[in-house]
């Protein structure tokens, strides 16, 4: 179970999502929904292949704090360890992922 503090940020950032691409985020609350905020977010982090539109739009707006794997990484108990590499390696790796 996700602490207060970490489903604050989560939510917080999706509405910060939200208002960036100007619409409803669906997929993302739908994915949120089904598997939870932990493993969602686990799963986005690790995913292989495309960069994950809402790190694009978030870095691309300067608000690279706001992505999941900023949260990932300020919440490492709350995250596998493998989750919580994937999320640093693609921020510190952030200018250089298409």
């Amino acid at each position: 179970m996700p602490t207060k503090e970490l489903v604050e940020e989560i939510d917080a950032a999706i509405s910060i999502y939200e208002r960036a691409i100007g619409h409803y985020a669906q997929r993302t609350r739908d994915m949120i929904k089904i598997n939870g905020r932990i493993e969602a977010l686990s799963k986005l982090a690790t995913s292989n292949g495309k960069l994950q539109h809402g790190f694009r739009v978030l870095r691309d707006n300067g608000q690279l704090e706001q992505t999941f794997e900023a949260i990932i990484v300020r919440y490492p108990d709350e995250f596998r360890a493998d989750v919580v590499g994937a999320a640093q390696w693609r921020l510190d790796n952030a200018n250089n992922l298409q």
